[in-house]
């Protein structure tokens, strides 16, 4: 929304994913309106480095992780520079994009989490999680993030996410409207369209016997009463969106049923349109340690590798 600051928190993690978030960036939000934490927990020392240290033999290898921990912050502390001449290159002042490097203290994901709920407008990291932290289809900080923090905007981001426009999963839930308020916030309104998209999956009777008790005509009944009821909230969607400044022409809605996977449709139509962000409602996560994959949202996190996923608050 024009002359509103949009506040972001961006998890620096060392790695060359990190580098890329800035490239997403530059092409999602606009500039003149974007408040920047550069933000990085710094490990006390590798996992092989406390293997040696608790062996009294090795205890001169405490100096070494001294040594180890300067160079760390020193690496850091020049990436965090370069980010920052990066932003600046794409029109972000200076004095917009904050430094911040922290020892770690509880861990990485908790102390991540402490600082993530501190008013920011969005949390933005790469899926990887951080260096060293796990090497799943998710880093396993990305993982505790996404499950946990439930108070703020998660933007989990692709390797080879871009901007290429912005596609919401929509049904005629509160969370869906908030995502949509989201978005109208967040992006910028120049560079991305917004498509609507509303997925059921219908009712499967081939092969099943069914046929008799789901007839063909009282599915499509369905399918159709469906469809009549999520268009008064793409129209309440789009309000929002024109509202905040993006062009009705950008503005597109699509309702697909039918499907096995209500995910795998969401992350098909993303493919296919060339849409390279996905926002979706949190409802749809469980505990730190896994996430439900029976849901729709846990799934399409795990599915889009290559995109970027918004959790909304």
């Amino acid at each position: 929304m024009e002359g509103q600051i949009n506040k972001v928190l961006i998890a620096i993690d060392g790695s060359e994913q990190t580098r890329g978030l800035v490239d997403y960036l530059s092409g999602i939000i606009s500039a003149r309106h974007a408040e920047l934490v550069l933000f990085h927990v710094m490990p006390k020392a590798p996992e092989s480095f406390w293997d040696l240290e608790k062996e009294p033999s090795n205890l001169p290898n405490v100096e070494h992780l001294k040594i180890w921990e300067v160079e760390r912050e020193k690496q850091v502390r020049d990436l965090m520079r370069d980010i920052r001449r990066r932003l600046m290159g794409i029109g972000i002042p200076e004095y917009s994009i904050l430094i911040s490097i922290r020892k770690v203290k509880e861990g990485i994901a908790r102390d991540l989490l402490q600082e993530a709920q501190r008013g920011y407008d969005a949390i933005l990291m790469g899926r990887g999680g951080f260096k060293g932290a796990g090497a799943q289809v998710l880093g396993s900080v990305a993982v505790k993030m996404a499950a946990k923090l439930h108070s703020a905007n998660l933007w989990l981001v692709g390797k080879n996410a871009g901007s290429g426009g912005v596609i919401i999963a929509m049904d005629s839930s509160e969370s869906a409207m908030r995502a949509v308020y989201h978005v109208s916030k967040m992006i910028n309104a120049s560079n991305n369209s917004v498509r609507l998209l509303h997925v059921i999956r219908g009712i499967t009777v081939s092969g099943t016997g069914h046929e008799k008790i789901f007839p063909e005509e009282y599915r499509q009944r369905l399918i159709e009463e469906a469809e009549n009821q999520i268009k008064p909230t793409f129209d309440a969607a789009t309000h929002i969106l024109v509202s905040s400044g993006i062009g009705l022409e950008k503005i597109s809605t699509k309702f697909i049923s039918g499907v096995a996977s209500r995910a795998g449709a969401i992350f098909d139509e993303a493919l296919r349109g060339g849409y390279g962000t996905v926002v979706v409602g949190r409802k749809g996560l469980s505990s730190v340690d896994e996430f439900d994959m029976g849901r729709v949202t846990g799934k399409l996190v795990q599915l889009a590798e290559g995109l970027a996923v918004w959790l909304v608050a």
